[in-house]
């Protein structure tokens, strides 16, 4: 799917868009925006009853259905009202795919592949980023509608990516583990983490630790919202779930990524070919730090990387604030170009925590019976706490200008000292070891890998114990067919 943010700028930009909707601004230019959020509100807690229910897989497929009528509607909208219905469709379907998805990746993933993988899901937003602003770009060279409806168009590419590949796709081996389908998920373990060796050390460990800790939460049974205040572990990872999901969107990246264009308008660049041009830049910039970040995240680890990422980002706010303030006062170039810098520079730091961190990252502080849930909180919570600050940001921005940057540098300082406080590194675990750690329960995770490996060692015995009663008994009967002969 193209990326809403970066396709909502580009058309921005674009002269026919804007005399199609009659030049949105303020108030209404909120309201679009925000009208792709607004249904997965509660289309996210239809996405985790699907998933817990039916399989990740299902929903994902549901999900991505949706997306594509989704799609098309908003592609062929003969107005304003049906190119908004378009939007809320697509938003709908995407509150299912946004809770099945990061789960499906987290539970499928081999050991050693798994944080890349899982923190890789959430940069490929970028590629759409990208495609939406060298599609804009060159729609401003397209006579008639067809220059907006084009990038719209190309919505429908990605849910039909996902559709093709879900065809091959297994169905997570924790979910199958959950409904008493063992031998499904050892075979999917054993396919794709070992070649196809089922008696692979490594699928028995695997599958010997999902066991465990699924008796040990009685998944299936109990397993409800009401368990994120049971204990003191669960309400830390709620407060951190919530504090992730709204962070995502309140800590400044909302004015730059949505208002990119009144941003620059603001500061005297007004051209649609330099501010395409723009964001086709910013857009490849992002792509090369969020991977370049979630690639090395066992490297540097989750806790470092978010407060590197929150420092940097508070300085380069301020310095946005700043030129901007110093060229509403003066008028001068010089300060309008300083803010272009600044703002890559900002977007730098946000894209080596949260970009890459958030989803995964709350994916993998939940236990199993807990995960989809907690994904369903991300996205609905997430959901209207950006639906209310795309709502505002055009609305402030227009009214005080640079002054608005101020706010966003207080939630900022704000994320640095919650984050040094509550968010504990998590590298060098397996997603069972890493759901122990908010528990503090360091001497369950050791002894988790003592009876995981115990279980290994017994079922290789066991399986060697066969193994040599097979050959005895072929060996046996190779014997008395050559006495017969």
């Amino acid at each position: 799917m193209l990326d809403d943010a970066g396709l909502l700028n580009g058309l921005q930009a674009v002269t026919s868009w804007n005399e199609f909707f009659d030049h949105p601004k303020g108030t209404t230019l909120g309201l679009y925006a925000a009208s792709l959020y607004l249904p997965s509100i509660v289309t996210a807690y239809l996405g985790d009853f699907l998933s817990q229910r039916f399989g990740r897989r299902i929903t994902l497929a549901l999900g991505s259905f949706v997306v594509l009528a989704g799609g098309f509607i908003n592609a062929f909208a003969n107005s304003a009202g049906m190119w908004v219905a378009g939007r809320a469709i697509i938003g709908g379907g995407g509150g299912l795919a946004k809770v099945a998805a990061p789960a499906l990746i987290q539970e499928i993933a081999h050991p050693r592949l798994r944080p890349m993988l899982a923190c890789c899901y959430y940069p490929f937003f970028y590629f759409g980023a990208l495609l939406s602003a060298l599609l804009c770009f060159a729609a401003l060279y397209i006579p008639g509608d067809w220059s907006w409806r084009t990038p719209s168009i190309v919505q429908v590419v990605g849910p039909l990516l996902v559709l093709v590949t879900l065809i091959s796709c297994p169905e997570s081996p924790r979910w199958l583990v959950s409904k008493d389908r063992i031998a499904e998920a050892s075979a999917i373990l054993s396919k794709y983490h070992a070649n196809g060796i089922f008696d692979d050390p490594l699928v028995q460990w695997e599958l010997a630790e999902i066991q465990m800790v699924l008796e040990k939460e009685q998944v299936g049974h109990h397993a409800s919202y009401r368990d994120f205040f049971m204990t003191a572990g669960n309400r830390r990872r709620l407060v951190v779930l919530l504090s992730l999901c709204v962070g995502t969107n309140w800590v400044g990246n909302g004015i730059v990524s949505y208002y990119l264009t009144p941003v620059l308008h603001s500061i005297g660049i007004t051209s649609p070919v330099q501010i395409t041009l723009l964001t086709s830049g910013l857009a490849i910039w992002n792509l090369i730090l969020a991977f370049g970040a979630a690639l090395n995240v066992e490297r540097f680890g989750r806790r470092p990387l978010f407060l590197v990422s929150i420092i940097g980002m508070l300085v380069s706010y301020a310095l946005i604030m700043g030129f901007s303030a110093g060229f509403a006062t003066t008028g001068s170039h010089a300060m309008s170009i300083a803010v272009v810098p600044s703002i890559f520079l900002y977007y730098g730091f946000y894209d080596i925590a949260w970009t890459p961190l958030p989803v995964p990252y709350t994916a993998e502080i939940l236990p199993f019976g807990l995960r989809t849930k907690g994904l369903a909180l991300f996205t609905s919570v997430g959901t209207m706490a950006n639906s209310f600050n795309q709502f505002v940001n055009p609305i402030a921005l227009q009214a005080l200008e640079w002054k608005y940057y101020a706010v966003y540098i207080a939630i900022l300082l704000f994320y640095l000292v919650f984050a040094y406080f509550m968010y504990p590194e998590t590298r060098h675990h397996t997603i069972e070891e890493v759901s122990m750690i908010f528990d503090k329960r360091d001497d369950e995770i050791e002894k988790l890998n003592e009876l995981a490996l115990r279980e290994v060692e017994k079922r290789a015995a066991d399986g060697y114990e066969h193994r040599r009663e097979d050959e005895a008994s072929k060996l046996k009967g190779s014997c008395s067919h050559r006495e017969n002969v």
